[in-house]
């Protein structure tokens, strides 16, 4: 049976050992996290309906729970995004039940898009396309232990950064417009309220930021960066033909994250350059993902009556 996670559940889930399971969703917040954070499934205001903006299905036999799947808001009501998805070995093959039930629920409160990320190699994946999910960009997780020492490189040119406002985002945007192809665009904003709505969590709240790369008074790149316990993470995008480098920029943002143990960059299919770059600088390839975008309801405006004439 698939059905909504009530407080009753709690005891099945202890039992049931759904703490133990991989995590088969990877949300911003959690690239690196192997296992579904309970924290997050059982905290209480959910479970007892004073949070709106998420939603817990379960998948249960008999008093054991065998599944859940979690998605919550990115920042906006209208985009939502699945942050756990957990099945016990014997009913991986109910991964299209469990999102369908999830998806269902989700359109009742009004969720325009539910967003996904999975790995490449996930098992899971034929059941999330065979739920209406599709596709849209390939991601690419690299590591470096801080540890270990990079030879040092000769005089590098200053780089002029600004954290972003709400008066400067839109320079952030129009650099997102000038490097993304439109099919990528199409799912994640094709306006600057839309894209804001799918990465409102992503580099704000506690330990992150968001700068610009000024060069003349011009913004020519953008760095996103979040410090989470001993682990800093990192993404970049840089306009074609700036007058610094990727490896200039990963340069600068080490150095901001020198006293941590490791250092994460998430870089996406249209960077390149930036992942050579970190393959250089002795980084290794952790994960290769693909973020996946299941469209749940339609934005329907109310139709009008105009008199004759009006203007």
């Amino acid at each position: 049976m698939i059905r909504t996670l009530s407080p009753f559940d709690l005891v099945r889930l202890v039992f049931s050992g759904m703490g133990k399971l991989p995590n088969q969703a990877k949300p911003h917040r959690k690239l690196a996290s192997a296992r579904v954070c309970m924290l997050d499934v059982i905290s209480p205001k959910p479970l007892l309906g004073l949070a709106p903006r998420r939603h817990t299905c379960v998948l249960t036999r008999g008093f054991k729970v065998k599944g859940l799947a979690l998605a919550q808001d990115m920042g906006s009501p209208a985009m939502w995004e699945v942050s756990s998805l957990a099945l016990s070995p014997e009913m991986a093959h109910s991964v299209m039940d469990l999102l369908n039930g999830l998806i269902l629920n989700a359109g009742r409160r009004g969720v325009e898009r539910l967003f996904l990320r999975i790995a490449d190699d996930n098992s899971c994946r034929d059941g999330v396309r065979a739920a209406g999910f599709s596709f849209y960009l390939r991601e690419s997780l690299y590591r470096r232990d801080m540890s270990r020492s990079l030879a040092k490189a000769g005089n590098r040119p200053t780089i002029e950064v600004q954290r972003v406002t709400e008066s400067t985002e839109f320079s952030v945007f129009q650099l997102y417009n000038s490097m993304y192809p439109f099919h990528i665009r199409e799912v994640e904003g094709q306006t600057l309220e839309h894209w804001r709505q799918t990465r409102a969590r992503n580099w704000r709240g506690r330990g992150a930021g968001q700068f610009l790369i000024v060069e003349k008074g011009v913004a020519v790149g953008w760095i996103g960066t979040r410090v989470q316990g001993k682990a800093g993470y990192f993404s970049m995008m840089l306009r074609p033909g700036a007058p610094v480098s990727p490896d200039d920029v990963v340069s600068l943002v080490e150095k901001r994250m020198s006293g941590l143990e490791t250092v994460f960059c998430l870089a996406t299919e249209v960077e390149s350059a930036l992942m050579h770059t970190l393959e250089d600088r002795g980084y290794t390839l952790v994960q290769e993902f693909s973020r996946g975008v299941r469209n749940v309801t339609a934005r329907v405006k109310r139709p009008s009556l105009v008199p004759i004439g009006a203007e």
